[in-house]
């Protein structure tokens, strides 16, 4: 009697030692599981992180390109509004590749000065007619000593020139178109910034800094008309242009800062 009482015993023992095995062999299938969709929601989300990097990137360089682009576009409206106003100001009177330099460098100096090149084209016109072998000469006809295309005195320009580390500067220097304007354009932006307005600052490149001051101290009623000549030649070339045909994107484009001639 006591062996048949042990069967059931140990038939109770091995059922109950299988169902323990299956319960961890279930968790441990069930924990596979969760760990596989862990991983594979972690290489989704990992994957969707590495297109969003890839899709920022690329929107990064499509910016640059299209602020590249709007900045050329921008340089060849310019480019086209210079070369429109000498060939209607001076193509009789000069030839075809000084007209072509002096576009290059008002280009350049309306740029990196950030002048809007109408406005530097009418200083010009008003200092020497854009000729650069200009000597400007006072009233009586004796010579002023002023040089070139904005009818730079050499004085002044050894010191602007000294200022932009432009060495050995010779008077005869001054009738280089490039070397004039980027002297002249850079000295007629200094005084503007002294006086702070662009309308002080022009009639200081004429008339001489102390004379302008001389004036504003005295309370005195400034002579304007060298203003009001420099106005008369924006809203000239203004109208030229708006009566040409002109490519439609906007002088501003770029993000080139433009002297208002009216402040």
């Amino acid at each position: 009697m006591a062996e048949t009482n042990k069967q059931p015993s140990v038939v109770r023992k091995f059922f109950s030692s299988k169902d323990v095995w299956i319960s961890e062999l279930t968790a441990y299938i069930l924990l596979g599981m969760l760990l596989t969709s862990l991983l594979l929601v972690f290489s989704v989300i990992l994957n969707q992180e590495l297109r969003l990097r890839n899709i920022n990137r690329e929107l990064t360089s499509l910016k640059k390109d299209q602020l590249r682009l709007m900045g050329k576009h921008s340089e060849i409206y310019e480019r086209h509004q210079i070369l429109t106003l000498l060939h209607e100001k001076i193509r009789y009177r000069i030839q075809p590749s000084i007209i072509s330099q002096l576009t290059d460098v008002v280009l350049a100096n309306s740029r990196q000065f950030g002048y809007d090149p109408v406005l530097l084209l009418s200083v010009i016109a008003v200092e020497s007619s854009f000729n650069p072998h200009a000597l400007g000469r006072f009233r009586s006809g004796t010579l002023s000593g002023a040089l070139g295309l904005m009818q730079i005195k050499y004085e002044t320009a050894l010191e602007v020139a000294g200022f932009l580390g432009i060495k050995n500067l010779t008077p005869e220097d001054l009738f280089d178109p490039e070397i004039n304007l980027v002297i002249g354009t850079a000295y007629l932006t200094r005084l503007i910034s002294q006086f702070r307005s662009f309308k002080l600052g022009l009639l200081a490149y004429n008339q001489g800094q102390g004379t302008i001051r001389g004036t504003l101290f005295r309370n005195e009623p400034l002579y304007v008309r060298y203003y009001e000549k420099v106005i008369e030649h924006y809203y000239e070339m203004r109208a030229i242009l708006d009566s040409s045909a002109t490519p439609d994107f906007g002088p501003n484009e770029g993000g080139i800062i433009r002297e208002s001639p009216g402040s």
